[in-house]
């Protein structure tokens, strides 16, 4: 059972906020580059330039697969541009695989049922 649509989780290094990541659930009439389906909450991740390269970006992501894995959910998609190779290689590395394309953006879904 899905409690909640959406979520958020923010990181801090001394007490100032450095990232966040968060994911909702869109309907197609609504969608964004990365939606899916109705039951696919839409992820999205921002880290501050400062501290990329530490690692906070795949703890928000892990972080945030538990969470959508306690509220029901068995999947996750983002849109990424894929000139991006950082971020591109932080979601494959992540367990994303591109399933779509829109625009100039890549769409990638994480399967949380088989992580």
């Amino acid at each position: 059972m899905i409690l909640s649509p959406d979520r958020a989780i923010i990181a801090f290094e001394d007490n100032f906020p450095v990232g966040a990541a968060w994911y909702r659930l869109f309907a197609e009439n609504q969608k964004g580059y990365g939606y899916v389906d109705d039951k696919t909450p839409e992820l999205g991740i921002a880290v501050i330039n400062k501290v990329r390269g530490k690692g906070i970006g795949n703890l928000l992501m892990e972080k945030l697969f538990e969470s959508a894995s306690r509220d029901g959910y068995t999947s996750l998609s983002l849109s990424v541009d894929p000139k991006n190779t950082q971020a591109v290689q932080l979601y494959k590395k992540l367990g994303f695989e591109q399933c779509d394309s829109s625009g100039t953006s890549w769409t990638m879904i994480y399967n949380i049922s088989s992580s």
